[in-house]
Protein backbone atom coordinates (compact mmCIF):
# COMPACT_ATOMS: atom_id res chain seq x y z
CA UNK A 1 0.00 0.00 0.00
CA UNK A 2 1.50 3.57 -0.89
CA UNK A 3 1.76 6.18 1.68
CA UNK A 4 0.26 9.15 0.84
CA UNK A 5 0.74 12.86 2.21
CA UNK A 6 -1.25 13.62 4.90
CA UNK A 7 -3.86 16.25 4.30
CA UNK A 8 -3.40 19.58 5.87
CA UNK A 9 -5.07 19.99 9.23
CA UNK A 10 -5.85 16.33 9.46
CA UNK A 11 -2.12 15.58 11.57
CA UNK A 12 -4.63 15.71 14.83
CA UNK A 13 -6.56 12.38 13.16
CA UNK A 14 -3.14 10.68 13.01
CA UNK A 15 -2.20 10.59 16.52
CA UNK A 16 -2.11 7.37 18.75
CA UNK A 17 -2.04 9.17 22.42
CA UNK A 18 -0.85 6.27 23.88
CA UNK A 19 1.80 6.00 21.49
CA UNK A 20 2.81 9.61 22.00
CA UNK A 21 2.77 8.87 25.60
CA UNK A 22 5.15 5.41 25.85
CA UNK A 23 7.32 7.23 23.34
CA UNK A 24 7.77 10.32 25.96
CA UNK A 25 8.50 7.44 28.61
CA UNK A 26 11.39 6.70 26.72
CA UNK A 27 12.77 9.88 26.11
CA UNK A 28 12.59 10.35 29.72
CA UNK A 29 14.94 7.50 29.98
CA UNK A 30 17.29 8.10 27.26
CA UNK A 31 18.07 11.63 29.31
CA UNK A 32 18.64 10.10 33.06
CA UNK A 33 20.96 8.00 34.35
CA UNK A 34 19.34 6.24 37.06
CA UNK A 35 16.46 3.94 36.52
CA UNK A 36 13.48 5.75 37.02
CA UNK A 37 10.55 4.34 39.61
CA UNK A 38 7.47 4.30 38.33
CA UNK A 39 5.94 7.22 40.53
CA UNK A 40 9.04 9.28 39.40
CA UNK A 41 8.52 8.47 35.30
CA UNK A 42 4.25 9.80 36.76
CA UNK A 43 5.17 12.66 38.40
CA UNK A 44 7.82 13.52 35.59
CA UNK A 45 4.98 12.92 32.54
CA UNK A 46 2.05 14.38 34.54
CA UNK A 47 0.62 10.99 33.86
CA UNK A 48 -1.59 8.70 36.17
CA UNK A 49 0.64 6.18 37.56
CA UNK A 50 -1.86 3.36 36.15
CA UNK A 51 -0.95 4.63 32.89
CA UNK A 52 2.47 4.82 33.36
CA UNK A 53 2.22 1.37 34.51
CA UNK A 54 0.30 -0.19 31.75
CA UNK A 55 2.65 1.52 28.99
CA UNK A 56 5.65 -0.01 30.85
CA UNK A 57 4.35 -3.85 30.92
CA UNK A 58 3.89 -3.05 27.14
CA UNK A 59 7.67 -1.50 26.53
CA UNK A 60 9.18 -4.25 28.82
CA UNK A 61 7.36 -6.93 27.50
CA UNK A 62 8.57 -5.93 23.50
CA UNK A 63 11.94 -5.36 24.94
CA UNK A 64 11.87 -1.88 24.78
CA UNK A 65 12.64 -1.62 28.66
CA UNK A 66 13.83 -3.40 31.41
CA UNK A 67 13.25 -3.30 35.36
CA UNK A 68 16.49 -2.98 37.12
CA UNK A 69 16.47 -5.52 39.94
CA UNK A 70 18.38 -3.31 42.36
CA UNK A 71 16.25 -0.44 42.57
CA UNK A 72 13.00 -1.83 41.22
CA UNK A 73 13.38 1.26 38.61
CA UNK A 74 12.81 1.09 34.74
CA UNK A 75 15.82 1.94 32.14
CA UNK A 76 16.30 1.42 28.20
CA UNK A 77 17.24 -2.06 27.19
CA UNK A 78 20.03 -3.23 24.84
CA UNK A 79 17.45 -3.69 22.10
CA UNK A 80 17.16 0.53 22.29
CA UNK A 81 21.25 0.11 22.08
CA UNK A 82 21.18 -1.96 19.17
CA UNK A 83 18.49 0.77 17.09
CA UNK A 84 20.78 3.69 18.25
CA UNK A 85 24.06 2.35 16.96
CA UNK A 86 22.08 1.44 13.47
CA UNK A 87 21.53 5.61 13.49
CA UNK A 88 25.23 6.07 14.00
CA UNK A 89 26.31 3.55 11.29
CA UNK A 90 24.25 5.70 9.04
CA UNK A 91 26.51 9.25 9.98
CA UNK A 92 29.42 8.59 7.38
CA UNK A 93 31.21 11.41 8.77
CA UNK A 94 31.43 9.64 11.91
CA UNK A 95 33.75 6.95 10.37
CA UNK A 96 35.85 9.95 8.94
CA UNK A 97 36.38 11.39 11.70
CA UNK A 98 37.14 8.66 13.76
CA UNK A 99 41.06 8.59 13.17
CA UNK A 100 41.36 12.07 13.29
CA UNK A 101 39.85 12.62 16.24
CA UNK A 102 41.80 9.72 18.13
CA UNK A 103 45.19 11.34 16.68
CA UNK A 104 43.72 14.70 18.46
CA UNK A 105 43.51 13.06 21.72
CA UNK A 106 46.72 11.28 21.32
CA UNK A 107 48.86 14.74 20.45
CA UNK A 108 46.59 16.53 22.85
CA UNK A 109 46.45 13.82 25.66
CA UNK A 110 43.32 15.11 26.45
CA UNK A 111 39.99 13.45 26.07
CA UNK A 112 38.10 14.31 22.65
CA UNK A 113 34.27 14.24 21.98
CA UNK A 114 31.96 14.67 18.93
CA UNK A 115 29.02 15.91 18.85
CA UNK A 116 25.64 16.63 16.66
CA UNK A 117 22.66 18.69 17.13
CA UNK A 118 19.52 17.51 18.63
CA UNK A 119 16.65 19.95 18.46
CA UNK A 120 17.82 22.98 20.80
CA UNK A 121 20.87 20.68 22.12
CA UNK A 122 24.04 18.74 21.41
CA UNK A 123 24.11 15.01 21.41
CA UNK A 124 27.69 13.13 22.08
CA UNK A 125 28.02 10.51 19.39
CA UNK A 126 32.02 9.70 20.12
CA UNK A 127 34.33 9.67 22.48
CA UNK A 128 38.10 9.43 22.90
CA UNK A 129 39.20 9.23 26.84
CA UNK A 130 42.84 10.45 27.89
CA UNK A 131 44.39 8.67 30.25
CA UNK A 132 44.23 11.88 32.63
CA UNK A 133 41.50 13.01 34.64
CA UNK A 134 38.67 15.02 32.78
CA UNK A 135 36.65 16.12 35.86
CA UNK A 136 33.77 14.91 34.42
CA UNK A 137 32.56 11.37 32.54
CA UNK A 138 30.31 12.66 29.88
CA UNK A 139 28.82 9.66 27.89
CA UNK A 140 27.81 8.62 24.76
CA UNK A 141 24.22 9.99 23.98
CA UNK A 142 24.64 12.60 26.59
CA UNK A 143 23.04 15.90 25.87
CA UNK A 144 24.68 19.41 25.85
CA UNK A 145 23.02 22.85 26.27
CA UNK A 146 23.74 24.97 22.56
CA UNK A 147 25.07 28.43 24.51
CA UNK A 148 27.58 27.14 26.94
CA UNK A 149 29.34 24.43 25.64
CA UNK A 150 32.35 24.06 23.72
CA UNK A 151 30.50 21.79 20.78
CA UNK A 152 27.03 23.75 21.03
CA UNK A 153 28.70 26.95 20.79
CA UNK A 154 30.42 25.68 17.85
CA UNK A 155 26.94 24.03 16.33
CA UNK A 156 25.01 26.93 17.19
CA UNK A 157 27.10 29.24 15.57
CA UNK A 158 26.64 27.89 11.84
CA UNK A 159 22.96 27.75 11.93
CA UNK A 160 20.54 30.57 11.33
CA UNK A 161 18.57 33.18 13.52
CA UNK A 162 15.80 30.89 14.00
CA UNK A 163 17.05 28.21 16.31
CA UNK A 164 19.18 30.85 18.29
CA UNK A 165 15.45 32.80 18.96
CA UNK A 166 14.14 29.06 19.66
CA UNK A 167 16.43 28.58 22.70
CA UNK A 168 16.12 31.84 24.09
CA UNK A 169 12.71 31.26 24.11
CA UNK A 170 12.84 27.73 25.73
CA UNK A 171 14.74 26.02 27.20
CA UNK A 172 16.73 29.79 27.78
CA UNK A 173 19.78 30.80 28.12
CA UNK A 174 20.08 29.19 31.49
CA UNK A 175 23.24 30.34 34.01
CA UNK A 176 25.13 26.95 34.83
CA UNK A 177 27.76 29.14 35.98
CA UNK A 178 29.27 31.90 37.00
CA UNK A 179 30.38 32.41 33.89
CA UNK A 180 27.50 31.09 31.83
CA UNK A 181 26.51 33.84 29.07
CA UNK A 182 23.39 34.22 29.50
CA UNK A 183 22.83 37.78 27.43
CA UNK A 184 21.59 37.60 24.00
CA UNK A 185 23.90 40.77 22.21
CA UNK A 186 26.94 38.90 24.55
CA UNK A 187 25.99 35.14 23.33
CA UNK A 188 25.81 36.95 19.60
CA UNK A 189 29.08 38.39 19.68
CA UNK A 190 30.84 34.75 21.18
CA UNK A 191 29.02 33.12 17.77
CA UNK A 192 30.50 35.78 15.62
CA UNK A 193 33.64 35.19 16.91
CA UNK A 194 33.57 31.47 16.60
CA UNK A 195 32.87 31.88 12.84
CA UNK A 196 35.68 34.04 12.28
CA UNK A 197 38.25 32.00 13.91
CA UNK A 198 36.75 28.94 13.33
CA UNK A 199 36.99 27.46 17.14
CA UNK A 200 34.85 28.08 20.23
CA UNK A 201 36.17 27.96 23.66
CA UNK A 202 34.12 27.16 26.72
CA UNK A 203 36.22 28.05 30.04
CA UNK A 204 33.81 26.70 32.85
CA UNK A 205 31.12 28.37 31.67
CA UNK A 206 28.92 24.91 31.61
CA UNK A 207 30.50 22.92 34.46
CA UNK A 208 33.25 24.84 37.07
CA UNK A 209 36.74 24.24 36.08
CA UNK A 210 36.15 22.51 32.91
CA UNK A 211 37.42 23.87 29.74
CA UNK A 212 37.23 22.59 26.19
CA UNK A 213 38.34 23.78 22.78
CA UNK A 214 35.62 22.88 20.08
CA UNK A 215 35.67 23.04 16.06
CA UNK A 216 33.19 22.43 13.35
CA UNK A 217 33.09 19.49 10.50
CA UNK A 218 31.57 20.87 7.19
CA UNK A 219 30.10 18.53 4.45
CA UNK A 220 30.68 18.80 0.58
CA UNK A 221 27.89 21.62 0.60
CA UNK A 222 29.54 23.52 3.71
CA UNK A 223 27.13 22.72 6.10
CA UNK A 224 27.95 21.45 9.57
CA UNK A 225 27.31 18.37 10.39
CA UNK A 226 28.88 17.96 13.42
CA UNK A 227 31.36 19.55 16.25
CA UNK A 228 34.05 18.17 18.18
CA UNK A 229 36.21 19.28 21.40
CA UNK A 230 39.47 18.30 23.36
CA UNK A 231 38.30 19.02 27.07
CA UNK A 232 40.24 18.96 30.30
CA UNK A 233 40.24 20.74 33.74
CA UNK A 234 40.88 24.56 32.87
CA UNK A 235 44.20 24.52 35.09
CA UNK A 236 45.49 22.10 32.60
CA UNK A 237 44.32 23.35 29.63
CA UNK A 238 43.79 27.40 29.97
CA UNK A 239 47.85 28.02 29.40
CA UNK A 240 47.29 25.15 26.23
CA UNK A 241 44.82 27.42 24.42
CA UNK A 242 46.63 28.84 21.43
CA UNK A 243 48.23 25.37 20.80
CA UNK A 244 45.03 23.59 21.00
CA UNK A 245 43.49 25.89 18.94
CA UNK A 246 45.79 25.49 16.35
CA UNK A 247 45.31 21.79 16.54
CA UNK A 248 41.75 21.66 16.70
CA UNK A 249 41.35 24.04 13.38
CA UNK A 250 43.83 21.73 11.98
CA UNK A 251 42.06 18.58 12.54
CA UNK A 252 38.38 20.64 11.52
CA UNK A 253 40.27 21.64 8.13
CA UNK A 254 40.99 17.64 7.70
CA UNK A 255 38.37 16.25 8.58
CA UNK A 256 35.93 18.26 6.26
CA UNK A 257 37.82 18.10 3.26
CA UNK A 258 37.67 14.14 3.34
CA UNK A 259 33.61 14.98 3.71
CA UNK A 260 34.49 16.78 0.21
CA UNK A 261 34.56 20.65 1.60
CA UNK A 262 37.08 22.63 -0.23
CA UNK A 263 36.26 26.46 1.34
CA UNK A 264 39.66 27.92 3.03
CA UNK A 265 37.58 29.22 5.96
CA UNK A 266 34.95 27.97 7.92
CA UNK A 267 31.49 29.00 6.30
CA UNK A 268 29.37 31.81 7.51
CA UNK A 269 26.08 30.99 8.87
CA UNK A 270 23.44 29.39 7.01
CA UNK A 271 26.83 27.47 4.92
CA UNK A 272 27.78 30.31 2.82
CA UNK A 273 31.68 30.50 2.67
CA UNK A 274 33.62 33.50 4.52
CA UNK A 275 36.24 35.54 2.55
CA UNK A 276 39.11 35.55 5.51
CA UNK A 277 39.75 33.42 8.38
CA UNK A 278 40.60 35.04 11.33
CA UNK A 279 44.31 34.14 12.19
CA UNK A 280 44.23 35.13 16.35
CA UNK A 281 43.91 33.41 19.18
CA UNK A 282 40.58 34.64 21.12
CA UNK A 283 39.28 32.80 24.07
CA UNK A 284 35.42 33.43 25.00
CA UNK A 285 34.27 35.86 27.55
Amino acid sequence: MKMTETPPGAAAAYTVKSLVKALKILEVLADEDPPYTLTQLSRRLHLHVSTVHRLLVNLVRNGFVEEDRVSGGYQLSFRVLRMGLRVLDRLDFRRVAQGFLRDLSLRTQETVHLAILQETRAISIEKFASFQSVGLDARLGGVMPLHCTGVGKTLLAYQGEDLLNQIVQSPGLTRMTAHTVTALPQLRKELERVREQGYAVDQGEAVEGLCCVAGPVFNHAGQIVAAFSVTAPAMRLMPRIPDIADLVRQTSQQISYQLGYRGESPPATGGAPSDTQSKTHKTSA
